[in-house]
């Protein structure tokens, strides 16, 4: 297993590892929100940031516009990434990651602050809510956030406070207070609220912040104009942070949250294209309910083969927790329970206590997804390419193609309702694309909608002439089908001479089979073998270059029924309807 020149790497090993091996340590990154980490060469966690766009802060960085003495990229060998669902998340992400690892170029998020929560203590015979800093788990509290905005928060306190007339003192007096006198407390402590009346009004106050404020937002965002037009400012203020506090929680947050104890997350990303050659696994390291740590991890995979599920969990799982004297209290795991895996959670965590969970809820599916971001942004971040060699040598033996398929044609047709059909030919030449030698095909003499009809045509118009020419001639031709779709460009190319000397095969897109000319059940290889990705790299590319010409083509065909259209006719036909006078009568 070899990547094209790099040692061998049967095991998995940490991505910051590959990035030194493959000398190729600041790649762009994905061009989403997320965190992104600088490592100095033994792993250390050199700086954290975040950016609602990792790519273009990343790009920022190599070109000094950032650290204009280039301080952080001298101390650092490589830089990974962590997408996150939004850019709240981001910030949250970023300040968890940056007090655990206390990196040296990071000047703020290192003291002990946390972030604020909005409690409401439902165990209380009239309940409040207050605002909370470090939220612990206890009865008779139900916490809502985190909120990355103090001020968010005070103003959601008060705007429910306000609304619902809550009380506000922590102990109940022995008369009303000035609160009920400025009609924002009901004053239960004089008894001037029943208590099911008021515990009427905490459960909307519970509703509003779990994201149930539907139909209290119109109501917020009339006050709010209201009182800006009458210059109450420091009103119109206090709705608009309001507004943007709930915003906040409709926002669920996946980074910081209630928990306890010790927890892994973790999940499986397989690449997306033929020359990855790798297999992520995304690894987070939650304690108390806050995330403390990102670990992705890199597996070489070899070009002719690729371990299942199963396999792949159970030598990551021996390798990472085998030696480990202190598992975390629960792992779980993103996606369904692979099979033949049981044996090796029996022997890893079974006897020490750890608790397994495949498909988690609640938060931790939230956190799960987060591990499956980190896992793909780690198997994506190969510099595109073209396929290894290797790539090509597996591909010959799954099809049992007679040379090494270094030219790959692809074909396609598109077409609506059987207008303006077209067809696309692709050439991808050791793996890459080949676009200057794209060509595309308007179908001519099919009527209607006979696709396999328009498949023989494109075959026939690409290869009359090639061959006639003696121009070079495809390895492998891949058509966008199944049977019916393989048996016409066969039989396209048995009319000019040609079935012989240019192998077939088709791949559908619902199960991803392989159909060949011979054949009469298709073939089903693991879609994410290395070779599958080639084909399916060349089937896309062909459809999305036929789909893009058909677009163009209606397109054209509107424009010139409009340019036919007579003047003051709309394109259907019908005469265009009178405007209604106006006030003057004209």
């Amino acid at each position: 297993m070899s990547d094209g020149g790099g040692p061998p790497r049967p095991a998995f090993v940490p991505a910051s590892e590959f990035a030194a091996a493959t000398g190729e340590p600041f790649r762009t990154g994905p061009d989403v929100p997320g965190v992104y980490l600088f490592r100095g060469a033994r792993g250390e966690v050199v700086y954290v940031g975040k950016a609602r766009s990792l790519r273009r802060r990343v790009l920022d960085h190599l070109r000094a516009r950032i650290e204009k003495d280039g301080t952080i990229l001298a101390q650092s060998a490589n830089v990974e990434f962590v997408p996150t669902a939004n850019e709240r998340e981001a910030l949250l992400l970023e300040a968890s990651l940056v007090k655990q690892y206390q990196p040296p170029y990071n000047v703020l998020l290192k003291d002990d602050r946390s972030y604020p929560y909005l409690a409401v203590t439902v165990g209380e015979e009239f309940p409040r809510v207050l605002l909370v800093r470090r939220p612990r788990r206890r009865a008779g509290i139900l916490l809502f956030g985190p909120y990355t905005s103090a001020r968010e928060a005070r103003s959601v306190e008060a705007l429910l406070g306000d609304l619902l007339q809550l009380r506000r003192c922590v102990r109940l007096p022995a008369q009303a207070c000035l609160y009920y006198h400025l009609k924002v407390c009901s004053a239960p402590c004089i008894g001037a609220i029943d208590p099911a009346a008021y515990r009427a009004q905490v459960d909307r106050a519970v509703a509003i912040l779990r994201g149930n404020g539907g139909p209290l937002r119109p109501q917020l965002e009339e006050e709010m104009r209201t009182a800006a037009g009458r210059e109450e400012f420091e009103r119109a203020g206090l709705l608009r942070d309001a507004l943007r506090g709930l915003d906040a929680l409709s926002e669920r947050q996946h980074v910081i949250g209630r928990g306890s104890g010790r927890a892994d997350v973790l999940a499986v990303a397989y690449p997306l294209r033929a020359e990855s050659l790798r297999v992520a696994i995304g690894l987070l390291h939650v304690e108390d309910g806050e995330v403390r740590g990102t670990e992705p991890h890199l597996l070489q995979v070899p070009a002719d083969d690729m371990p299942e599920a199963g396999e792949l969990l159970r030598q990551f799982l021996a390798q990472y927790y085998g030696g480990r004297i202190e598992p975390p209290e629960r792992l779980y795991i993103a996606g369904p329970r692979p099979e033949g895996l049981d044996a090796a959670l029996e022997e890893l965590f079974a006897a020490r206590g750890v608790e397994v969970q495949f498909r988690p809820t609640g938060r931790y599916a939230a956190l799960a997804g987060l591990a499956e971001r980190l896992a793909r942004a780690t198997v994506d971040q190969v510099t595109p390419g073209p396929a290894p060699r290797e790539v090509l040598s597996a591909l010959q033996t799954l099809l049992e193609l007679p040379t090494i398929p270094n030219r790959i044609e692809g074909v396609d047709i598109s077409l609506f309702q059987g207008y303006e059909a077209v067809g696309s030919l692709v050439v991808f030449e050791r793996g890459a694309p080949k676009k200057a030698e794209y060509r595309r095909f308007r179908i001519r003499g099919v009527p209607g909608t006979n696709d396999f009809a328009m498949i023989a045509e494109v075959v026939r118009r690409r290869f009359l002439r090639r061959i006639a020419e003696e121009e070079i001639l495809p390895d492998l031709l891949l058509i966008d089908g199944g049977a019916g779709q393989v048996a016409s460009a066969v039989a396209a190319l048995r009319e000019l001479g040609a079935a012989d000397r240019i192998p077939v095969v088709g791949l559908a897109k619902r199960e991803e089979e392989l159909y060949f000319p011979e054949r009469s059940v298709p073939l089903t290889p693991n879609p994410n073998l290395p070779p599958m990705l080639l084909l399916r790299a060349v089937r896309d590319e062909s459809h999305r270059f036929a789909v893009t010409y058909h677009r163009t083509r209606r397109r054209i065909r509107l424009r010139e029924e409009f340019e036919r259209t007579p003047a003051g006719v709309p394109p259907s036909g019908r005469p265009p309807r009178p405007e209604a006078p106006g006030p003057d009568g004209r």
